[in-house]
């Protein structure tokens, strides 16, 4: 039987505990709005980044072209944005407005892909004992095009890991994929994702799938984007899958 602590016992739990919430600081910031659509008529925008935490942070923020190669997101430095502040700092419970905009406005006949990458930076001065975490967020911003066309094209491929579920986007402005079901036509062996994904304009996106999930014959195709629903029906071969 557990006995209990005696006063001397009760006070170093509190102290020790009161250490620890002591070392754990807390700092953090939140960002609105999400995304960005830029155009010659709208070349700019202006993005709220509000201080939540209880110490002051210090933010530093980036631009990088952003594309994929079918897995993996691939970013690279660009200065095809302006940014107005790069770098500042905010006061608890303060608000910083960001503004950035085209260097060169454009139509682009394809939409093209940007992200916005705000991170938390340490400050100059000595910092406290005690853990501390860096928060980073990532912001996406797309030029648009004057005519917008939407195509997308699924596919199951057998790899050598297994199967492997395949969106090709075909026309000139990005699909944000919110999630994906499969299924067998009688309903069994349900195969969903939920992790939200983009499919950029002229690339792709892979899905790795676990073996033995779906059987061969008729795969039913569920996929829930930001704009809608998406229902395809796609026929597992032995060697190759493709929609119909």
């Amino acid at each position: 039987m557990m006995q209990p602590l005696d006063k001397w016992s009760a006070a170093l739990v509190l102290l020790l505990c009161s250490s620890v919430a002591q070392d754990i600081r807390a700092a953090s910031f939140n960002v609105n709005p999400i995304g960005f659509d830029l155009s010659v008529e709208r070349p700019s925008g202006v993005l709220q980044i509000r201080n939540t935490g209880d110490t002051p942070v210090r933010i530093q923020v980036g631009a990088v072209d952003w594309s994929t190669d079918g897995r993996q997101e691939v970013q690279a430095d660009t200065d095809a944005l302006l940014l107005n502040p790069p770098i500042f700092a905010i006061q608890p419970g303060q608000i910083q407005f960001l503004r950035f905009g085209m260097r060169n406005p454009a139509t682009p006949a394809t939409e093209k892909s940007y992200r916005l990458l705000i991170e938390e930076v340490p400050s100059g001065g000595p910092q406290p004992p005690g853990l501390k975490t860096l928060l980073r967020v990532s912001i996406p911003v797309f030029i648009v095009p004057l005519q917008k066309q939407e195509s997308i094209s699924w596919q199951l491929r057998r790899q050598a890991g297994g199967l492997v579920l395949i969106a090709a986007n075909n026309g000139n402005v990005h699909n944000k994929i919110v999630s994906i079901q499969l299924s067998n036509p009688d309903g069994k062996d349900a195969l969903q994702i939920s992790t939200p994904a983009y499919v950029l304009p002229g690339q792709h996106k892979e899905w790795p799938l676990a073996n033995g999930t779906i059987r061969s014959g008729l795969v039913r195709l569920h996929v829930q984007t930001d704009k809608g629903e998406i229902e395809e029906q796609l026929t597992l071969e032995a060697d190759q899958v493709s929609s119909r």
